[in-house]
């Protein structure tokens, strides 16, 4: 990367920096007019700060209409830290706010009735092994929960409430091992696979080693069969599958803590860095529909991974406050 690219990245940063201690001071400050005026003078001294200030207005607006977000458990012992605009002017009232929404938006919503329902759930990195009755291996993701019955009429059934899982099965042709997710069964004899579920309708499947079948609960006809390096992502209330290949090992990467993405949309990415970050990233922005990555990501590190991205794919991240992350990308 040149110099002078380098250089204004950093005057950009900068100047977003500054524009959200613009916001919040004019948020305490409304009818100070001569903190309009500073304003004023500070917006007509560079045009990035122009566009700055336009990014801050579509940030708030994200963080105002965003819904709420599933409960995360971090433990962050970080300072906030207030920053410092105009006349040496502390702001922490607006700050505070600031905190406070963004705690109310990670510990609040119906993400927690899940736990009641879930025989074992997990927070932000946490990934939780469990040794099934019939010897079959479950590892259950960051931010995911699962409901478990292995002696239902001598099967082994795993409901997926949440998240992602990942399931080395101990093959017994005699009792099929099940995995329900949304309004999908997976049915399996003896394998390693992946089971996601994206929301309410949709589930993914990806088979590393093995053979599965996949069918909609309501329409049993509606069944696929997977093998080592397929993977399929079914939604039963229309009928539709999507099928596509992908390297086995790749598959679950998530199990040692990686993101591996092969010439991927970058929102996948964003998407995966979720679940193990201790906060909230929105997102906004037309760009990321044409932006691809190919990459292998720490998952540990979420937020040195966003910066990669973002000197990567020339989109920008944004720390609100150490709970709030706002990735855009124009």
């Amino acid at each position: 990367m040149s110099a002078g690219r380098e250089e204004d990245r950093a005057e950009r940063g900068r100047a977003n920096r500054e524009a959200s201690g613009w916001a919040i001071l004019l948020q305490e400050e409304p009818d100070d007019q001569a903190v309009r005026a500073e304003f004023s003078a500070w917006l007509d001294a560079n045009p990035v700060h122009g566009a700055a200030w336009a990014e801050t207005q579509r940030i708030s607006h994200v963080i105002r209409t965003a819904p709420i977000a599933s409960p995360n458990r971090w433990d962050r012992r970080s300072p906030i830290i207030l920053p410092f605009v105009g006349k040496g002017r502390r702001h922490g009232a607006g700050i505070a706010a600031l905190a406070a929404a963004a705690c109310l938006a990670i510990v609040a919503g119906p993400s927690l009735l899940l736990d009641l329902r879930a025989d074992v759930s997990t927070g932000t990195g946490e990934i939780q092994s469990v040794h099934l009755a019939d010897g079959s291996t479950m590892l259950v993701a960051p931010q995911s929960a699962v409901a478990f019955d292995v002696s239902k009429g001598g099967q082994s059934e795993v409901r997926l409430i949440k998240g992602r899982a990942w399931f080395e099965v101990a093959p017994d042709p005699d009792h099929p091992f099940r995995v329900a997710a949304a309004d999908t069964t997976t049915t399996v004899l003896g394998t390693g696979f992946e089971v996601s579920r994206i929301d309410d309708r949709l589930a993914s499947v990806a088979v590393k080693h093995g053979h599965v079948r996949v069918s909609c609960d309501a329409q049993p006809r509606l069944t696929e069969g997977l093998t080592a390096g397929d993977t399929l992502s079914l939604r039963c209330d229309d009928a539709s599958a999507v099928r596509s290949s992908i390297d086995p090992t790749q598959i679950a990467a998530w199990t040692d803590s990686q993101i591996v993405a092969s010439d991927r949309p970058v929102m996948e990415v964003i998407d995966a860095l979720k679940p193990w970050h201790s906060g909230v990233i929105l997102t906004f922005g037309e760009g990321f529909a044409k932006r691809r990555v190919t990459g292998v990501y720490d998952a540990h590190h979420p937020a040195r991974a966003l910066q990669a991205l973002a000197k990567a794919q020339d989109i920008t991240v944004r720390n609100l406050t150490p709970w709030i992350t706002v990735v855009s990308a124009e």
